[in-house]
């Protein structure tokens, strides 16, 4: 389990074109240092699996903040994790914000996790996001925390301003090259309050589709697993604020963005064991995974729809196999 703590815009110098945290997280002040031992004691009570927790520090550039306002979150989840109750902090931050003496100081605290917020590795895709640093700091950074051995998280950014599908497949090389332990994925929205509406409102920026979007993920899915480098999520999280009329203005969102990429992924792999079939009609059955069943039927039995027209099917089921059976790998009965 993690418990978040978010500290919206906190420790940014610059304003990226996409970013309003208030509207992303529905949250407009970072929670205070006080507040954190009482939010994890609330977690605590209501946390009944085993397993371990973590604390994690997002919406913000922790290592942008004031070493004395890093001490004091950190020193707040000091007594849990001394106590067995936390296993270890995670945070998220700037690449051009990680020094060797930062990094010697939170290794101190117990901090095991540091996300990066790469989002390109196109300098001038990440100038035209007002980024404020380039490629070479994040190759920088990450070659910094792997010295120091923290666990490397990249977040990566799809279709932002002057972004193209080369461009990005090439940044997925670059990060493929770099082998952090885990990724993320968030394809660019133009939220209300951001500069980005702005460009979007005055032509001046195009977002991706849905259909675009989930093709260029389900692409970097596909690298960044044969690679062995985990995508721990591909879409921002839906929330009540980001569902709220009005936030998101364009772009592709979507509420279980990742099963649209995985139920991509799947509708290529039962076309491939339907070609193997030699009638050309009738009623099929195909067994997968239990946890890959929804994502196999597709959203709104998409797939199921698709598959039945492609393959003049009168029927298409979709059942659960066993646990044992092998994840996005449908098997034809």
């Amino acid at each position: 389990m993690i418990i978040p703590f978010f500290i919206p815009h906190s420790g940014c110098p610059h304003q990226c074109v996409f970013c309003n945290q208030k509207n992303i997280i529905g949250q407009a002040a970072p929670t205070a240092p006080s507040a954190v031992p009482r939010k994890i004691r609330e977690h605590l009570s209501t946390h009944k699996a085993d397993g371990p927790v973590h604390i994690a520090f997002y919406g913000g550039s922790f290592t942008g903040l004031p070493q004395e306002t890093q001490q004091s979150y950190l020193e707040a989840a000091q007594p849990f994790i001394r106590s067995g109750q936390i296993t270890s902090i995670r945070l998220s931050t700037r690449p051009d914000t990680i020094t060797r003496g930062n990094l010697a100081f939170l290794r101190t605290y117990h901090v095991k996790t540091i996300e990066l917020g790469a989002q390109s590795m196109d300098d001038r895709v990440l100038a035209l996001a007002g980024r404020g640093h380039t490629a070479a700091d994040t190759v920088n950074a990450v070659d910094l925390l792997r010295a120091y051995g923290f666990t490397i998280g990249l977040q990566l950014m799809p279709g932002l301003p002057g972004d193209s599908s080369g461009l990005f497949m090439r940044t997925i090389d670059e990060i493929i090259a770099l082998r952090p332990d885990v990724v993320r994925l968030y394809p660019a929205l133009v939220i209300k309050g951001t500069p980005l509406e702005g460009l979007f409102r005055s032509n001046q920026y195009v977002p991706l589709s849905i259909e675009e979007a989930v093709s260029l993920c389900r692409d970097a899915l596909l690298r960044f697993e044969q690679a062995g480098i985990g995508v721990i999520r591909i879409g921002l999280q839906a929330t009540e604020e980001l569902d709220n009329p009005g936030t998101i203005l364009a772009g592709p969102y979507h509420p279980a963005f990742r099963e649209l990429v995985e139920s991509s992924l799947f509708l290529d792999a039962m076309r491939s064991v339907l070609r193997q079939r030699r009638e050309t009609r009738g009623s099929v059955t195909v067994q997968v995974n239990p946890k890959d069943l929804s994502a196999a039927i597709g959203q709104r039995r998409s797939n199921i729809d698709i598959l039945k027209k492609e393959f003049a099917l009168q029927e298409l089921r979709i059942v659960e196999g066993t646990a044992a059976h092998g994840r996005r790998a449908p098997i034809l009965l």
